[in-house]
This record gives C-alpha cells, structure tokens and sequence, in this order.
C-alpha cells in the first residue's frame, strides 16, 4: 500500500491537497486561511519561528539560505502538493531557510492546533493528512539524495581539477627552476667570458716572463760563479725540482743539524733543513769543516740560489695553474645557446673537480675512469650536474672523507658515479630528495640536498637520461648518485 502511494504521490501530489482544500472548506471547523501570494512575497525567512505550515496549492516556492560570506544560494523548489515550513513547524527551531514565492502562489496557512486535529478527523481525512505527510518526506528523501549525488559528483570534478592544477603547479615551479638556473648559468657564462678574457692576457705574461727567467738565470748564475767553484748553478736546479718535505721529517732533520752545527742560527737551519735529501747531502759536502763565518756566509748563498730556484718553479706552477682554472671556467660555464656537442663526461668532471679544489682540499678523491665514448651533451648544464653532486657529498662529509668518482658504459649509456663516505640518506626522505624545494640543509642533518638535485634530474631527463640513488649498504656508510647519458 505504501509504495502504491509513494507511486501516486510521485505522480500527481497535487491530487491530495487540492482533496483536503475540499475538506476544511466545507468542514467550517477549522481556523485556517488561504493566501495569495504575489512573485517575490515571503512566506518566512532563516531565523525565524515557524508557528504555522503551508499546504501549498498552486505555484512555485524558492528556498534560499545565506552562506558565511553572505550569498544567498537555492537549495530547493516546492511546487503544488508540498508542505511548506515542515521541518521547522515540527521540531519548534528556527526555521533554516527562507521561502519566498518564485510566481504567484496560493496555500493553506494552518496553525498546529489545526494540523493535529486534522490528522485526527474522520479515517478518509485522517489518511489523507497522513499521506500529505509522507509524501513531503519521500519528496524531501529524494531532494537529499539527488544533492548527495550531485555533491559527491562535484567533489569528483574538483578532485580532478585540483590534481590537475597541483601537476601544473608542479610542472610551472619546475619550469621556474630551470629557467632561473638556466639564467644564472647564462650569466656565470657572460660573466666568466669576461674575467677570463682579463685574466688570461697578464697570466700569459707572467708564464712567459718566467720562461724567460728559466732561461737567463742560469746565464747570471754562471757569470757569477764561472769555475763552478760554489755550485750555485747546481743549488738553482736542485729548487727547481723541489718536494715539500713532510713536518715530522724536518723536525727530525732540524735537530740533527742543530746538534751537528751549533754555531749556525735556527733560522738559517730551519731553511737548510727544508731541502731535498739530494741537495743537504751536497750541502754539507760543500761546507765540510769550514769555520763559523765563512760556512755561514756560503750557506747563505747557497740557500738563496736554491729557494731562487723553488720560487721560479712557484712562480711558472701557479702561473701554469691560472691558465688551468680560466679554461676550466671556460669549459664549464660554456652554454653553446643549448647547443649539444660531442664530449668527453671526463673532461668535464675534471673540470669541476680543479674549480672545486679548495673545497676538497680534505677530501680523498678517487677517480676510477674507464674509457668512455663522447657522447652529446649540452656541457655547461651537464657540468652543473657534476657540481650539484659533488657539493652535495662535500656537504655530507662536512668537507673530510672519501669521494670516489667512477665512469663507464654499456651497449646503451655512459653512466658516471659520485660516491661519498657521509652517512648517508634516511629512508624516510630519500624518496623525497629530487622534488622541487626539498631540502634537509635547515634541519641540522648531516648530509646535503636541496634545489640542485631537482634541477640536476631535470637536466639529466632532458638529455634522454636518468640519475639514480642509492646508500652504500655492502660497505661502512655514504651514499651514490649514479648519472646515465644516452650513448
């Protein structure tokens, strides 16, 4: 019975209350009233409390509430068969929506009194009322229901668009990131043109003249010394081939010397005993038992002949050193306009390990090259790559370990691997670490990542490759970044 109802109700709602419009209007024994309303007229508006219900006969009701920001949005349309004002007249709490006629309308306005004693009149009436009822929940079920839906849909669509937007976020800020390392790159590349071009020119000057000073030193040095009766031609080539000798070896050696020349000041010994094995046991050979002054006077000689020799051999090593540094700047800020060429990954590893020198001044570097094939490559952003990884092990080493740097290939890339003896990466990040922004430097961490990894990725992808990490398990500690280019 009940789902025939619901069927019929669902049909024609109007049927019941145009039947029970029939009945109070010829019953007489009910205060009710029934209204015109005009488009735009309220029935009764959110907030207030409802002591009436409105059996709606003809037209068209909108409910409205306002949002928090103050907007009033529709949440539902009443038309002929429903009971206005229900829920509120019910439960006696303010009334959540305000219901305002969207074209003119007629209803019953019936105060409780007058609600309950219908559903108490004769058995027919009395069913009726009851039905008017029910169908007013079935009818407001199905509203929640279609909303549900349409909600979950909504939220479905908006899901979709806010992952959408989260990949274009992503995609825009990496995009960002590479357009400003590519920036700086251009203008390291601009930049270094420029200083090495400045530099080259006297660097070039100073090789020459000690070239030059190679040259005729031995010329002045045999013009005054012709018989070769002092050797300081000797002394000269033997500063020349200078080695540092270790500290421990020439505190030894100074004491030794101390012992056997006591007459002689420490600081003139502290320079005798600075000397190559080769060049102390011609020194003593030289000033044998000679007395005090005249051995101090022939030491003296011979010491400044010898560091003559030492500082020339500084001078063209550091002068040989500054033309090393400018072409690796040159090599390694080259940007070619994004041009690929054919290269040699050795060289530009080397390239970055001689600017990154001071920086691993502590370091134990190990190199393990295998013969490689040159491969295309955009070189300033490939180098980038290498200084991304290497900083990153001097970080995680805090500038004193094992940096051991391997190359090879197989029938598909040349791979190139940067191993370091830190403490490697926590698992719970390591998956994280070439995300765009990731960083673990302002968390007091011992190892180093941060925006070069996402940039270096990005750079190895665009060259057709990948970059891999891994920790060192079969070993004590560190971490490896494994680098493979297309052949």
């Amino acid at each position: 019975m009940i789902l025939n109802f619901a069927k019929n109700w669902l049909q024609d709602p109007s049927r019941i209350t145009r039947q029970i419009a029939k009945y109070l209007q010829a019953s007489g024994a009910f205060d009710v009233e029934v209204l015109d309303f005009e488009k735009d007229d309220r029935f009764f508006s959110e907030g207030d409390f409802n002591e009436s219900v409105f059996i709606l006969l003809e037209g068209t009701v909108q409910l409205s509430k306002k949002t928090q920001t103050g907007r009033n949005i529709t949440v539902d349309w009443l038309r002929p068969g429903a009971l206005v004002g229900l829920i509120s007249f019910v439960t006696g709490g303010p009334v959540l929506t305000t219901a305002v006629a969207a074209s003119p309308c007629k209803a019953i306005k019936m105060k409780e009194k007058d609600f309950l004693e219908l559903q108490r009149s004769r058995d027919e009436v009395a069913l009726l009322a009851q039905q008017l009822i029910i169908g007013n929940l079935i009818d407001r079920y199905h509203h929640v229901v279609s909303v549900h839906v349409e909600l979950e849909s909504i939220n479905d669509t908006l899901e979709r668009e806010r992952n959408h937007l989260r990949e274009a976020l992503k995609q825009l800020e990496e995009t960002q990131h590479r357009l400003i390392s590519q920036e700086k790159m251009a203008t390291l590349g601009q930049l270094v043109a420029g200083i090495a071009h400045e530099i080259n020119n006297p660097a070039a000057a100073m090789l020459r003249a000690s070239d030059n000073l190679l040259e005729y030193l031995p010329e002045i040095i045999h013009k005054a010394d012709p018989d070769q009766e002092c050797h300081y031609d000797k002394f000269f080539r033997l500063g020349l081939r200078r080695v540092l000798r270790d500290s421990d070896q020439q505190r030894q050696k100074l004491k030794e010397w101390e012992r056997d020349y006591p007459d002689l000041p420490r600081s003139l010994l502290r320079k005798v005993t600075s000397m190559s094995d080769e060049a102390l046991a011609f020194v003593k050979e030289q000033i044998g038992d000679k007395p005090g002054a005249p051995r101090r006077t022939e030491l003296e000689s011979m010491i400044l002949f010898y560091e003559s020799g030492y500082f020339l051999k500084n001078l063209q090593s550091s002068t040989k050193r500054i033309g090393e540094i400018v072409s690796s700047l040159k090599s390694y800020s080259r940007q070619d306009k994004g041009k690929y060429e054919k290269a040699d990954l050795r060289d530009g590893l080397n390239d970055t390990l001689l600017l990154l020198s001071n920086r691993l001044k502590k370091v134990d570097v190990i190199l393990n090259f295998s013969d490689i094939p040159p491969i295309d490559v955009i070189t300033g952003e490939v180098n980038q790559v290498w200084t991304n990884l290497i900083i990153n092990a001097c970080d995680a080493m805090q500038d004193r370990g094992e940096l051991v740097i391997s190359c090879g290939h197989d029938e598909r890339y040349v791979w190139v691997s940067i191993k370091d003896s830190g403490p490697g990466i926590p698992s719970s990040v390591i998956g994280e670490i070439f995300k765009p922004n990731f960083t673990t430097k302002h968390k007091n961490t011992s190892f180093g990542l941060g925006l070069g990894l996402s940039i270096s990725q990005q750079i190895i992808q665009k060259h057709g490759g990948k970059i891999r990490v891994r920790n060192v398990e079969d070993e004590e500690r560190g971490a490896e970044f494994k680098v493979y280019l297309p052949v």
